[in-house]
């Protein structure tokens, strides 16, 4: 059954906050807005827990500390809703300045594209993010 324009709006603005948080580089708020069950898959990597969600996005560069990425921002160009879920095509922008997942540093300003599906329990809270990104920019 497809969704009404009050469900449309209420996963938009979760998405959304989610979203400010990770450009804000705010890594407690980016926690807020997960559940207390919730997971987030990055290209099929799973990381089930509070803790490995908070070390996954430090380690890309969305906490007050340094990651693989400076300046990092995740923007939205476009999204699409299912009965379940939201998905975002955007743009992952920054400076790769570290290693990330086997990439040595390149020190160039890099845009990775990537799809997201977003899941939600009732209480406006993910319950599920996965990440499917393109990393071919970050090849030497």
């Amino acid at each position: 059954m497809p969704i009404d324009d009050r469900e449309r709006e209420r996963r938009r603005a979760l998405v959304r906050a989610h979203y400010a948080a990770e450009n804000d580089h705010d890594l407690d708020r980016i926690m807020s807005t997960f559940s207390k069950e919730g997971v987030m898959q990055y290209n099929r990597q799973s990381f089930p827990s509070d803790e490995t969600i908070r070390w996954a996005h430090g380690y890309m560069g969305m906490s007050a500390a340094p990651g693989a990425f400076s300046g990092l921002r995740a923007i939205i160009d476009d999204e699409h809703f299912t009965t379940d879920e939201i998905v975002v095509e955007g743009r992952l922008c920054g400076r790769h300045v570290g290693e990330f997942l086997g990439h040595s540093a390149t020190e160039r300003d890099v845009e990775l594209p990537f799809v997201a599906f977003y899941r939600f329990d009732a209480n406006g809270k993910l319950t599920s993010e996965r990440v499917v990104m393109n990393l071919g920019p970050l090849r030497g």
